[in-house]
Parts: C-alpha cells; structure tokens; sequence
C-alpha cells in the first residue's frame, strides 16, 4: 500500500472537501482518503498497482483545487497562489467603471460593457461550477451560473454584472474566514524555530534542523531563546516561559532534571537539554494533530446542517423551476414573453436566495474558533461534538489525586516520642529516606532540606517492599514506614500508633524496641481548587463529587472543606461503575481526572477531561479534552466556552435562516402587492446577494470570531441564596 501526502490548495467550505473527496473515491485503486477542511491537509492509501501519484493529482486538479506536496500554507493575501483574489479585484474595477459609465448617461452606452465584470470577474466561479458538473455534484457555483445566465437572457446585464462581483467576494469571504483559522494552526508551528543548536563532543556545537535531532542529543538555549524540542535539563537552570503550551501566566523555574516543552521560551539562563522526543512526537506537534484532527469530531448541530444543506439546495432549485414553469409557462398559454419573463426574474432571485453559504458556514467557523482559541488558554479540545458536550453536562465526577490535589505529598507534622526531639528525628528520617524515590520518601527529603537538616550515614540501607525502609546507624536498626512494617518489627503492646489526627497519611518510624515518632503527610489541594468549584457552582452545575481511593477520613475532610459529595476507597473499576450508575440515571456526566489511573472512567463519561497533557502521553489519548496547563480553573473557563459557543451557533442559525426568510417574504410581497413590486423594481436579483449571501455570510462570520474573546475573570464566593 502506498501513501500520498500533500496540502490542497482552493478549499474554503465542506463541499470543497465533499468534491476533492468524492472525485478521489471513485478512482479505482484509491483505498483511503483522509482531508482536513482546517489544516487541507490530505492523506491518500492507493494501489500503485492500480493508480499513480500523477493520476491522483490529475484528478485533484480536475476538481478545481491545487495540490502541494509541503505542507508550507500561503497567506490569503499572496497574489501569486491566491488568484482568486486577482479575478476578484479586476471584476470590481470593471464594475465601477461601468456603473459610472452608466449612471452619467454617456451617449452610445450599451449594456454590454458589463460583459468583461461577468467574463473575468466571475473565472473563478465558473471553474468551480465546471468541475461540480463533471463531479456530478449540484452546488451553490452552480446555482449562481444558472442565475447569471438566466440574468442575462432577460437583459439584466447589470445585476448579473453585480451578482458575480457580490459572489465572488462572499467567497472570498469564506476563504478568508479559513485562512484566520488555519493562521492559528500555523501559530503553534511558529512556536518552535526551523533549526537547533546541537553539542558535539570536544565542546563543539553545530546547527541542524529540527527534523534531524534523535533522542539523546545535547541542544544549547541561550537566554531569550526559543526551546526547540521536548526534553530534560541536562545543565544549568532558568525561568521559562511555558505560556504558549500550557497558558502558565508566570514563568516556572527550571533545574537540572526538570522536563522543558518545545515552544517554551528561555528567559535568563544558558541551558542544556537532552532530548527526549523526537521532533514529531512533541508537545507542539501532539497540540497541532490534536486541533487538526478536532475539525473531523463535527457536533451534533454541524452534522445536521451539512445533511440539512445537502437536500436544501436541489429543493430550492426545484422550487425556482417550479416558479418560472406553473404561473410563466403552464398559467399562460398563449405564452406572453413579458409575464415569462417577470416570472424568470423572480426564480432567479429564489436561486440566489437559496444559497446555504451563511447557515452552512455558522456552525463550523464558530468551532474551529472556539477549539483554537481555547488551545491557547490550555484547553485542548478534541472536537465540536465534545465542546457541544460539555455545555449538556449536569454532573461533575473528579479524581482527587493529582486533579483537586496537587499529586504531592507535604509532611507538615512531627510527633516526637520517647525523649526524641523533632530536629532528632528530621535527621533520622531525612538520612534513611534519601536512599529513596517514593513519593512518601520525596515528602521526608523536602521536609529536611526545608529545615536544614544533617544527611547521616547509614549501613546497610534495605528497602522492605510494601512497607518501607531500614538502615543501621552506630549499631542501631532505624526503620521507617506503615502499619504493616511496625506489626512485623514490634509486638502489638510495645507499639504506640495512636495518632493525633487520622485524616492524614502517617509514617512511623522506629528502633528495634520501639516507636519513636509518627510524621504525619498530605496530599495538598491546589491552590485554585476551592475557587474553580465554587465558580462552577455559581454557573449551575450543583452536583459535584469527588471518586477517590483515599481513606474515609481524608476524603471527607477534603469533602467538606471544598462543599461537594464524594465517594473513597474506590478502585479504578469501582470509579467507572459509579459512572455507569449516574448515566443510567439519564445524567450527562464529565470525569476529570489524570489521564492514567481513571482511564476506563474517562473513556465511560460523556465527556472525559484530563489534567496535564503536557507531560502525560495517555491523557490525550483517553480523554476528550485536556487541560494542559494543570490549572483547575481552565474547568468553568471550559463550560463558559461550551455555553458561549453553543450561544452563538444558534444566533448564526437564526440569523442564517431569518434573512433567507424575510427574503422570501419580501419576494412573496413583491409578487401581491404592486406598490412594493414597484418600490423595488427589478432590483431584488443583486440585493439577494449583497444581503441574502454576503450580507449573511458576513454577520455570521463576524459573530463567530467573537467566541471566546472576552477573558474570563475568577469568582471568589457564590451569590447568595
């Protein structure tokens, strides 16, 4: 099986993608075909036993559009790959030349001298509505050909002048409104820099694209820099600005060992890193795939336009012909070229009016808006289908650990026993736990560096699976650990367990003979926690619980202290039977979690959200949509997006369907009521399209692009009851 990858060029609404598509599906030997209205990019498995990569360019190019095998994109305004744009500009100088010739009553003036606004203005069109012909594809560019000839079989070179020059701008319109979305797909490229600086050995360096570095290389960033791949510091330190990945607002301090993402910006430090994924499997890269493949997860609402607008359009045409043909032909025998003629008009003003570009247009620009801009907040969305989700949802289930909690234990209490001060067993745990990589043991070694503490030497440093850590120290056994590890050294009557507190998690440590103290540790909520709860309170969402697998004790503390419901001790296929029960109930459920341990939960939700893609492979993979930047409060950012988004699909819905109709109803008026026909004369065929087409096209787009533009501010307490 072969593979053919590339760019086409010309695309700006689904029935270009449904065109390209369809003309390469039909071509034998063609095995798959997967286009991408959004980025354009095209992937094509074919036979080469049965076709070529000429022939599939042959038909791409059949169809109407270009194809480039670099995924470099041009910008709309570069006359040389957009000429579109020329025909469009030529057509318009020629109009207003002629509307002015026209409108100072030069002698000798025909209306033919429109005939250059509709030959070349309209080159564009009628390629597009050529090949549709050949496809056997019945679209709008053919619908306006149809009305620019029929136009100009009654004489009304003018508006058919007008009409191909107001068309072609609607299109240009729509290709112009893709092109912003593909500028923020292309934004994420621009992150990171064509090349690196890669350390040879001998203290020398040379610079080689990106494409060319394998894990395990040194690359160098300067301060001010730009870091080109993902990987871990290998010298040095500096804050870094990871804004463009994760939507940090400050900057983080980084160390040697710390992981750096490409497209981070180094801000004051000489660093070395060493590679750790290749260039393709990047953040940036991973980020990009993911909003390329978003605009193939259509909603509900896009796919029932797109079906929708596919039987709209032979209908309306059939309408039209229906209007011209009952009162024009059949109404009027002997045939009067005057009354055919008046009702010619009027069909051609249906076919105009019936372009479905607007409504077409109203769901998919609103989406691809709302998933880039949220990207750029750290909020990854996989598609229109989970953004329209998120706005259903009445229950909140979420992990504790490492989603209301930071994931990082804090030991934040020492209780001394048997004449042993507190500096005294700091030091005793610190030395043991320093052989150590647990978690447990990195709260221990935190709490000791925090005070300071003298790094004692142990013999014989053991670690006792499941229970903790041993070590001898001038003849005497110091262990550290759980229950478990004090019922397997001491008798249960010499043990001293009883705890101040029981909703923490506790270590003892202990002699031979004895417990010499209890180190009490928790799991800290993140700082935003609280705040993030309460602001989703404050937009409706009520219920909210909390599935974790800690103890009774700490989950209800935790509980209380946020004011939600939770469940503990659960396994991770208790957590995703709790999800069973709630959608059973008819609920609409979100799951958030980490991405790894509650991954048959998030896969089981309506909706699935992990925390941290960043750093976490799997949580782009299990889950629906991720907050990269590892902040709670992205969460109602996420459900304020979803309402607004939805909001305004359907305000561009109504207005879609609300010009179309008053049109029809000005139509209808106009064909009663003579005065009306006379106030407008025959000038409905031109306004339909400033108004009907572009008019709408434009007040749709418009609206669109407002989604997700107002910032979202913090709600520090809930209004009252």
């Amino acid at each position: 099986m072969s593979e053919l990858r590339g760019v086409v060029a010309g695309m700006d609404c689904a029935n270009c993608v449904a065109k390209v598509r369809k003309s390469l599906e039909n071509t034998p030997g063609i095995e798959d075909v997967k286009l991408n209205l959004v980025s354009t990019k095209l992937i094509v498995e074919y036979n080469s036993e049965h076709t070529s990569e000429k022939d599939i360019i042959k038909i791409i190019k059949k169809a109407g559009y270009g194809f480039d095998s670099s995924y470099e994109q041009k910008s709309f305004f570069n006359l040389k790959h957009n000429k579109n744009l020329i025909f469009f500009i030529v057509g318009a100088v020629f109009l207003v030349s002629a509307l002015i010739i026209d409108s100072l009553n030069v002698q000798h003036y025909h209306p033919l001298f429109y005939i250059p606004v509709i030959v070349v203005g309209g080159i564009p069109v009628y390629k597009k509505a050529f090949n549709s012909l050949r496809a056997r594809t019945f679209d709008i560019d053919l619908l306006m050909v149809l009305a620019i000839i029929g136009a100009m079989i009654i004489g009304h070179w003018e508006e058919a002048a007008e009409i191909i020059v107001l068309f072609t701008l609607a299109e240009l319109l729509e290709a112009f409104s893709m092109d912003k979305a593909r500028q923020s797909i292309r934004s994420l490229m621009d992150l990171t820099p064509p090349t690196a600086t890669r350390l040879l050995k001998g203290k020398k360096h040379e610079i080689v694209p990106l494409e060319d570095l394998v894990v395990g290389d040194r690359v160098s960033v300067k301060p001010g820099g730009k870091i080109p791949i993902d990987g871990k510091i290998d010298w040095g330190n500096s804050n870094v600005d990871q804004s463009p990945i994760t939507g940090e607002s400050l900057p983080v301090v980084k160390v040697v060992g710390d992981q750096v993402f490409s497209g981070s910006i180094n801000l004051d430090g000489y660093i070395i890193i060493r590679v750790t994924k290749m260039p393709q499997e990047s953040t940036v890269a991973r980020i990009r795939q993911l909003i390329e493949d978003a605009e193939q997860q259509k909603s509900r609402r896009e796919l029932f336009i797109q079906k929708f607008a596919k039987y709209y359009t032979p209908i309306m045409v059939s309408v039209a012909l229906l209007v011209f043909l009952v009162p024009g032909i059949f109404l009027n025998i002997p045939i009067d070229t005057e009354i055919l003629r008046y009702w010619l008009y009027q069909s051609l003003v249906i076919l105009v009016i019936s372009c479905p570009c607007a409504l077409v247009l109203s769901t998919p620009i609103t989406v691809v808006t709302a998933i880039t801009r949220a990207s750029k907040r750290g909020v990854l969305i996989k598609g229109g289908k989970f953004l329209e989700a998120i706005s259903d949802v009445d229950t909140v289930v979420m992990d504790k650990t490492g989603t209301l909690s930071t994931g990082k234990l804090r030991a934040y209490k020492v209780e001394a026993l048997e004449g042993y001060s507190e500096q005294e067993i700091i030091e005793i745990a610190y030395g043991l736990e320093y052989h150590s990589e647990h978690k447990i043991a990195q709260a221990i070694i935190d709490l000791g560096e925090k005070n300071n503490s003298r790094l004692l030497g142990y013999k014989d440093i053991k670690i006792l699976p499941g229970m903790g850590i041993k070590g001898t120290r001038k003849g005497t056994n110091y262990y550290l650990g759980n229950e478990a590890l004090v019922d397997k050294v001491l008798t249960l009557e010499s043990c001293d367990l009883d705890c101040e507190e029981s909703e923490s998690i506790v270590s003892y440590v202990l002699t031979d003979e004895k417990v010499i103290a209890h180190i009490h540790m928790s799991d800290e909520l993140r700082s935003e926690t609280k705040m993030s709860i309460d602001a989703l309170k404050s937009m409706g969402i009520t219920n909210i619980v909390m599935l974790t697998g800690d103890n009774e004790e700490v989950a209800s503390k935790i509980a209380d202290e946020l004011g939600i419901d939770y469940r503990a001790e659960l396994l991770p296929e208790e957590k995703m039977q709790y999800v069973k029960e709630v959608k059973a109930k008819g609920q609409s459920i979100a799951m958030i979690g980490d991405g790894i341990n509650d991954a048959p939960a998030l896969a089981l939700s309506d909706v699935g959200i992990a925390m941290g893609a960043a750093g976490t492979a799997i949580a782009i993979e299990t889950s629906d949509i991720v907050l990269s930047s590892d902040n709670l409060f992205s969460l109602p950012y996420l459900f304020k997006l979803s309402k607004e988004t939805k909001r305004t699909i359907r305000v561009n819905i109504f207005l879609s369907l609300f010009i179309k109709l008053s049109f029809f109803v000005l139509l209808f008026l106009s064909v009663s009521i003579v005065a009306i026909g006379s106030f407008f004369g025959d000038s409905l065929l031109w306004l339909a399209v400033l108004i009907g087409d572009l008019g709408a096209s434009l007040i749709v787009i418009i609206n669109a692009m407002t989604v997700g533009r107002k910032k979202y501010k913090p709600i520090n307490k809930l209004p009252s009851n």
